[in-house]
């Protein structure tokens, strides 16, 4: 069959690369000419033509084509578009997500795990491969560590192979992604929570955005949830839920003397065990579900024990980065509300030692509450650097930055609008004093891993020779 996708977006990418890789002669077109792409995109490119996708890029007429087949067009593209209008008029057939996502149903001949949710599903992620790899798994795990857009991810690991050669899968599932695998069966779906995010792609309604999330209940054979979605899934059937502290649930999680007691009932399966955990923070409470995901499918209480005992955390996710001039560096990817709060708890003023934040733009794709977000950090700071760089679509916004600091109008905290993290990383070293924490914040940390922590770790050193 002859297809062209309309759109080399997020969408469209993996959309042309899935049809690909079903045996169909595929044109993908766009009126960005190549290099109008970020670096990031051209390498995805140059990779679709390797495997023979037809790149029409710059080109402002795609209804200049003849002997197609199918049309997919993606879903940015605008509804009042000539393109459309076009497709409906000529009464063409059009390809949906459901077809995309069968190709990718009929490609994944495995149990799957899905993991999705607000905030969690990173590490969560993780730590349910940790304990099924501990298990004797060859496991495929797909997240967020691998690249910012998961359905490309996904695809990429497919078109190499690693759903062969792997025995189960372990997928983080953002709500993009969700869409593109509607039809993949899933044996487990964890919920981690849900909480108001990327609303700028749901017009502003937090009940379209729930609702795209739910979109995994459906095609779930085991659905487990957080406590905190109780009330969001009384239409599904029966999840099991889990917990922290006395909260009454299936499965819940304790944290004591560097130990996690878990206790559990899941139908036939009913008990507690204890073992070291060297982790904090979100850690706890994401392992507690991950935990969650290996008892229901029967793993062995030994092989959750010692996974949870060995895993050291992930990259960008409440990661030491050691002392600069006697300052403690810490560096972590929170950036929607409530989850720098739970950061934040991590990292109490205690005696004479002072908290200074360094926080890169918010926004990364989606705006967000930078308002609300600077507020939060006002009532721990000592000292707020916001800079204003996007790390994720390498854009400057110093407006995004002073409107961080703006948040925090109510404090005392010295507040300090920068331009990049380099100069961030510098200036805390400058307003800080042996025995403080320099604390990074910020979607960076997961969107540009290893250029800002580059970047800060440039500044810290550049500091400390001038002013320690």
């Amino acid at each position: 069959m002859k297809c062209v996708v309309i759109g080399a977006g997020n969408a469209g990418r993996p959309a042309a690369r899935l049809l690909n890789y079903a045996g169909h002669q595929v044109m993908i077109t766009d009126q960005k000419k190549f290099e109008d792409f970020p670096e990031d995109v051209q390498e995805t490119l140059k990779k679709m033509e390797e495997e023979g996708v037809n790149l029409q890029l710059g080109w402002d007429d795609p209804t200049d084509i003849e002997d197609v087949d199918a049309f997919y067009i993606s879903p940015n593209i605008p509804k009042e578009s000539t393109i459309r209008h076009y497709l409906v008029d000529n009464e063409l057939k059009l390809l949906i997500n459901e077809d995309i996502a069968k190709i990718l149903e009929n490609s994944i001949n495995m149990d799957v795990i899905g993991v999705t949710g607000t905030l969690g599903k990173t590490s969560t992620t993780h730590i349910i491969s940790e304990i099924f790899k501990n298990a004797g798994y060859n496991v495929w795990t797909c997240s967020s560590q691998s690249g910012n857009l998961l359905s490309e991810v996904i695809v990429e690991g497919i078109i190499n192979g690693d759903h062969i050669k792997s025995d189960i899968a372990v997928l983080e599932l953002p709500h993009g992604t969700i869409r593109l695998l509607s039809e993949l069966k899933l044996k487990i779906g964890l919920m981690t929570n849900l909480y108001s995010d990327h609303l700028s792609e749901f017009e502003g309604s937090l009940e379209k955005y729930i609702q795209r999330k739910l979109m995994i209940t459906h095609s779930t054979d085991i659905l487990i949830s957080n406590i905190q979605c109780k009330d969001l899934l009384k239409s599904t059937q029966k999840p099991i839920f889990y917990c922290t502290g006395n909260q009454l649930c299936d499965v819940s999680g304790v944290l004591a003397d560097g130990n996690i007691e878990i206790k559990y009932k899941i139908k036939s399966r009913e008990g507690e065990f204890k073992t070291e955990f060297n982790l904090r923070g979100y850690y706890f409470e994401n392992s507690v579900a991950a935990a969650t995901v290996g008892l229901a499918y029967g793993l062995k209480v030994e092989s959750i024990e010692d996974a949870l005992s060995k895993f050291k955390g992930i990259s960008g996710h409440l990661e030491y980065i050691g002392k600069y001039s006697d300052r403690e560096v810490h560096f972590d990817a929170a950036f929607v509300p409530e989850g720098i709060l739970s950061t934040l708890e991590e990292f109490p003023v205690t005696g004479n030692s002072n908290l200074i934040i360094l926080i890169d733009n918010p926004d990364s794709t989606n705006p967000r509450d930078k308002f609300q977000i600077g507020k939060i950090l006002g009532k721990h700071a000592h000292v707020i650097i916001a800079s204003g760089y996007n790390e994720t679509t390498g854009i400057l916004d110093m407006e995004s930055a002073n409107e961080v600091l703006r948040g925090a109008k109510d404090s005392n905290c010295l507040k300090i609008a920068v331009e990049d993290m380099v100069t961030a990383g510098e200036l805390s070293i400058k307003h800080s004093k042996p025995g403080d924490i320099i604390l990074h914040i910020g979607p960076g940390a997961i969107t540009n891993y290893e250029e800002l922590k580059s970047k800060m770790i440039k500044g810290l050193e550049t500091g400390c020779k001038k002013y320690s």
